[in-house]
């Protein structure tokens, strides 16, 4: 008779989440992880070193090449620097060598399987747990999404102050509501790039294999953007949404790769969750 509300016990302590395994104290520990590796603190100087230094290229790049023979001839052939090429800059550093570096520092955190100890750990938490209606893997999956996808809008959003600091000076001011326009979209660009490197470490092992893998996804996306009929709904089109707002598209412009990446990023994590659930079991 004994055996009755012992094994209702452990069923209970098994669905309800302890203050550890809750999302909230999931969420703290990732918070902490990200302070103590200071990769934020790397990525936040390297997107404010951009920031700062592109616009001041693209102000003074007729002068400079003005001052070389071989290229004096060059100089008389390049426009006039605009608020728009000053930040357009940035956004082509971002595009090229931003996303590589912010894709290879959320890949650690958003692969749970990345070593043979942390896919045992996180095998230990999932095991027969649930979370309300959801299974214990998407709580696990959801805190380190959220603060690798903070992180990533953050130090992006401390470049993008460096830049348009630095075109106010040297170029002239941007448009405040289609800068910050813009720069909603792109962002909106950099949480499906973390969705994407979330269902990749799901279903990969290794931090290597996740970057390299979510690397060749993105790019694969950039591709099918110059393709005529899907270029204009395609998520990577977000990325240089502030340049072109500045220039001459329209917000409107922009909606059909706001939805289709709003939409992507919702699949992308709930097939991830998905993944990690039938790892565990």
């Amino acid at each position: 008779m004994g055996a009755g509300p012992t094994g209702t016990t452990t069923t209970a302590a098994n669905t309800a989440p302890t203050p550890l395994l809750a999302p909230t104290g999931l969420f703290r520990l990732e918070l902490v992880r990200w302070a103590r590796t200071h990769r934020l603190f790397g990525l936040s100087a390297l997107f404010l070193l951009l920031g700062l230094c592109l616009p001041i290229v693209t102000a003074n790049l007729g002068w400079i090449l003005e001052h070389s023979p071989e290229t004096r001839a060059m100089a008389d052939l390049l426009p006039d620097p605009t608020p728009a090429s000053g930040i357009a800059a940035y956004l082509d550093q971002v595009g090229q060598l931003g996303v590589v570096v912010l894709i290879a520092a959320v890949a650690g955190p958003l692969c749970p399987y990345g070593s043979r100890a942390a896919g045992l750990y996180h095998w230990s938490l999932t095991r027969g747990r649930r979370y309300g209606r959801l299974p214990a893997s998407a709580p696990l999956l959801l805190p380190r999404f959220a603060v690798a996808t903070g992180a990533t809008v953050l130090v992006y959003l401390l470049g993008m102050v460096g830049a348009w600091y630095e075109t106010t000076v040297l170029i002239g001011a941007p448009a405040p509501g289609r800068l910050l326009a813009g720069t909603a979209l792109s962002c909106l660009y950099l949480v499906w790039v973390c969705a994407v490197v979330a269902l990749v470490g799901a279903r990969t092992d290794g931090q290597i294999v996740t970057t390299s893998l979510s690397v060749l996804v993105v790019l694969a996306v950039g591709v099918a953007q110059r393709a005529p009929w899907i270029g204009p709904a395609m998520p990577s089109r977000l990325l240089s949404a502030p340049a072109q707002l500045l220039t001459r598209d329209g917000f409107a412009d922009h909606l059909a790769a706001a939805g289709v990446t709003l939409a992507a990023t919702a699949a992308l994590l709930a097939v991830g969750a998905h993944v990690l659930a039938r790892r565990a079991r």
